[in-house]
């Protein structure tokens, strides 16, 4: 198969690996645990002190045997420039399909403050 490519470039694909896990999709997401907000006499937030970072990360894929990962464990994902390392896995999801393979879904946080 070749590729031609014209006009401006564009980041194409997945380019990321997770142990025993075929990727086919990832979603990276980053949020404040605590956001403390101070208002005025009118109710308006003048001042904002966010804390606590945490990025979420989900990866769905199939699996080629079986998927030896489990809630608690370490997950390292590296992707289109995504570096997501030090993450524990929060929520493992599988579903299979007649006619299917069967997918799985693994989300995991990395907490800013936890080594």
């Amino acid at each position: 198969m070749s590729i031609i490519n014209k006009g401006t470039a564009h980041i194409y694909g997945i380019n990321g690996t997770v142990t025993g896990l075929t990727v086919q999709s990832y979603t990276v997401s980053s949020s404040w645990a605590n956001a403390d907000e101070v208002t005025n006499s009118v109710g308006e937030v003048i001042t904002v002190r966010f804390s606590d970072k945490r990025v979420n990360l989900t990866v769905e894929g199939l699996v080629p045997t079986t998927y030896g990962g489990a809630i608690g464990d370490a997950l390292s994902f590296t992707g289109n420039g995504i570096a997501f390392t030090g993450g524990y896995i929060t929520q493992i999801e599988e579903r299979g399909e007649a006619k299917g393979f069967m997918r799985v879904s693994i989300t995991a946080v990395d907490f800013e403050s936890v080594a």
